[in-house]
Protein backbone atom coordinates (compact mmCIF):
# COMPACT_ATOMS: atom_id res chain seq x y z
CA UNK A 1 0.00 0.00 0.00
CA UNK A 2 1.37 3.41 -0.96
CA UNK A 3 2.14 6.02 1.69
CA UNK A 4 -0.44 8.42 0.24
CA UNK A 5 -3.13 5.74 0.37
CA UNK A 6 -2.36 4.97 4.03
CA UNK A 7 -2.46 8.70 4.80
CA UNK A 8 -5.81 9.06 3.03
CA UNK A 9 -7.31 6.13 4.94
CA UNK A 10 -6.06 7.34 8.32
CA UNK A 11 -7.09 10.97 7.67
CA UNK A 12 -10.55 9.89 6.53
CA UNK A 13 -10.96 7.66 9.59
CA UNK A 14 -10.02 10.44 12.00
CA UNK A 15 -12.27 12.97 10.26
CA UNK A 16 -15.25 10.59 10.26
CA UNK A 17 -14.65 9.99 13.98
CA UNK A 18 -15.28 13.71 14.51
CA UNK A 19 -11.90 15.42 14.43
CA UNK A 20 -11.62 18.73 12.61
CA UNK A 21 -9.34 18.99 9.57
CA UNK A 22 -6.86 21.00 11.63
CA UNK A 23 -6.80 18.32 14.33
CA UNK A 24 -6.33 15.59 11.71
CA UNK A 25 -3.39 17.53 10.25
CA UNK A 26 -1.81 17.94 13.68
CA UNK A 27 -2.29 14.29 14.62
CA UNK A 28 -0.78 13.08 11.34
CA UNK A 29 1.98 15.67 11.30
CA UNK A 30 1.02 17.16 7.94
CA UNK A 31 -0.08 20.55 6.67
CA UNK A 32 -3.77 21.53 6.76
CA UNK A 33 -3.94 21.46 2.96
CA UNK A 34 -2.40 17.99 2.85
CA UNK A 35 -4.93 16.76 5.42
CA UNK A 36 -7.85 18.13 3.36
CA UNK A 37 -6.54 16.45 0.22
CA UNK A 38 -6.04 13.17 2.08
CA UNK A 39 -9.55 13.26 3.57
CA UNK A 40 -11.05 13.90 0.14
CA UNK A 41 -8.89 11.14 -1.37
CA UNK A 42 -10.26 8.84 1.33
CA UNK A 43 -13.73 9.33 -0.14
CA UNK A 44 -15.17 11.41 2.68
CA UNK A 45 -17.50 14.34 2.10
CA UNK A 46 -16.68 17.40 4.20
CA UNK A 47 -19.08 18.47 6.91
CA UNK A 48 -20.95 21.74 6.48
CA UNK A 49 -19.22 24.13 8.90
CA UNK A 50 -22.41 26.16 9.41
CA UNK A 51 -24.07 23.07 10.92
CA UNK A 52 -21.79 23.29 13.97
CA UNK A 53 -24.07 25.87 15.53
CA UNK A 54 -27.41 24.23 14.79
CA UNK A 55 -29.08 23.55 18.11
CA UNK A 56 -26.32 25.25 20.07
CA UNK A 57 -27.60 28.79 20.16
CA UNK A 58 -28.93 30.15 23.42
CA UNK A 59 -32.20 32.07 23.06
CA UNK A 60 -31.59 33.81 26.39
CA UNK A 61 -28.41 35.34 24.94
CA UNK A 62 -30.40 36.97 22.11
CA UNK A 63 -32.51 39.11 24.46
CA UNK A 64 -31.92 42.82 24.30
CA UNK A 65 -31.97 45.09 27.30
CA UNK A 66 -34.84 47.41 26.37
Amino acid sequence: MAKSQRLAEEAAKLYVEGLAVEAVATRLGVAYRTARKAIRAGGVEFRDPSQRLVGRTRPDRNLTNA
